[in-house]
Order: structure tokens, then sequence, then C-alpha cells
């Protein structure tokens, strides 16, 4: 696969996440849990399409930003983001909520590099 094939492969692996949390929210699955699936499958596709691109050197270059970005090389842990949402004010179920929300939104910077829409 191409690395713009792949970008779109991540993308939609993300998009299955809001269905997913419905699926969740029907199974009676606490928000604080359903949040950790949620930045788990984003995790999981982040690290599997890395794996999946051709070019070595923009892999590493997508693991150099997570890096600056998040001081982790595979991208935000999930202690990460719920510091995110903390400092942002949130609190109690609303962070969590936070998480699940910013789980599918993929960046937009990133998507129009490798000529996704």
């Amino acid at each position: 696969m191409t690395n713009p094939e792949v970008r779109e492969w991540y993308k939609q692996q993300v998009d299955r996440i809001p269905s997913m949390n419905e699926v969740w929210v029907s199974e009676g699955i606490g928000v604080e849990e359903r949040a950790k699936r949620a930045w788990l499958m984003r995790h999981e596709a982040r690290l599997l399409a890395r794996q999946m691109m051709e070019d070595p050197r923009q892999v590493e270059e997508l693991r150099n930003r997570d890096l600056e970005k998040y001081g982790n090389r595979d991208g935000p842990s999930f202690e990460y983001v719920v510091r995110q949402a903390t400092e942002l004010g949130l609190k109690d179920d609303k962070i969590y909520a936070a998480i699940i929300e910013g789980s599918f939104i993929t960046n937009a910077d990133v998507n129009r590099r490798f000529k996704i829409e």
C-alpha cells in the first residue's frame, strides 16, 4: 500500500469509533471505559498504519512529530489526553466525553500531506 492508501485506511479505522461508541453505550459501558476503548482503537490503528507505510522516512517524520507534540514517538498516551482535557478545565465525565469526541478527528494537516480529504 502507498502511504496515502495507508492514511485512508487509518481514517477508515478512526471513522469506526463513533459507531463503536454507540454499541458500547447500548451495552451500558461507562464513559471512562468507552474513552479508554476509543483511545486504544485509534492508538492501535496509528501503530499498525505506520507498520504498513512503504516510506520509512515518512514514518520517521510522523514519529518525530509525535515526539515533539506529545512527548511520545507513538502518539499521545491515554494519560496525556486525560491531562490535556483537564488542563482545558474539564472535569469528571466531561474529560472522558471529550476524549471520545477527539478520538475520531484526524489531523487535517497530515491528511492534506497524504492527499486525503
